[in-house]
């Protein structure tokens, strides 16, 4: 099997769903010496970034949870045999993701983990009822560029407010560190008197932001 063969069969596991093909592959990748960095990058990264470009029209969250499971049945035994300074190489950034702490709604969270992954992102995920000072102490760890905040009651707004005055007093912000804010209730007004560097209507449109405020 040629190299692109198994470069596209990486892919389809992705877009199969099919996470033994997906192992299969990649274990195919090493031997045949193909770079795992490029595997990822070329093989498994298209399947995802194309089943997530396709969400809220013709995919939907049981897709996206399906091939993500299959990105990294794939990706795990492919990373393995990258080094970590390499790793990094394929990654646009790293965003700390979490539901606030009082709040334990998480499907709006999950859908902006799997479209931030698709997009090359390095997701640490907290979670939901987070206390704010977590959110801090995990973006510090991991110098991480983003910090994501996930509100879906509207009582817990205020929770915005603190990881904002909390990463102000770490200078995070300073830093280059953005907080993004969203979730059902949350408006554009309300992330942004809260303090937040962005806000997004929907999962979608949160990749889209961060990667403006990447530029």
């Amino acid at each position: 099997m040629s190299d692109k063969e198994i470069l596209c069969k990486l892919k389809q596991s992705v877009l199969d769903f099919d996470e033994e093909t997906a192992r299969k592959a990649a274990k195919e990748a090493i031997d045949a010496g193909i770079d795992p960095l490029e595997a990822i990058k070329n093989g498994l990264y298209p399947g995802l970034k194309e089943i997530a470009d396709q969400y809220e029209q013709t995919v939907y969250l049981t897709d996206m949870i399906l091939a993500s499971d299959a990105f990294y049945a794939g990706t795990n035994i492919l990373k393995s045999k990258i080094p970590p300074e390499k790793i990094k190489a394929i990654s646009k950034g790293i965003a700390v993701l979490g539901v606030v702490k009082g709040d334990v709604h998480d499907l709006g969270k999950n859908m902006v983990k799997y479209l931030f992954e698709a997009e090359g992102f390095e997701i640490i995920d907290l979670g939901f009822d987070v206390p704010a000072e977590k959110f801090i102490e995990e973006a510090e760890n991991n110098n991480a560029n983003f910090i994501l905040v996930s509100v879906m009651l509207s009582s817990m707004f205020p929770e915005i407010g603190k990881i904002v005055k909390l990463a102000k007093g770490r200078n995070l912000q300073a830093k280059g560190v953005k907080i993004m804010a969203g979730g059902g209730p949350v408006t554009e007004n309300i992330a942004f008197q809260q303090g937040a560097d962005g806000w997004a209507l929907t999962a979608p449109l949160a990749v889209k932001k961060a990667l403006d405020l990447l530029k």
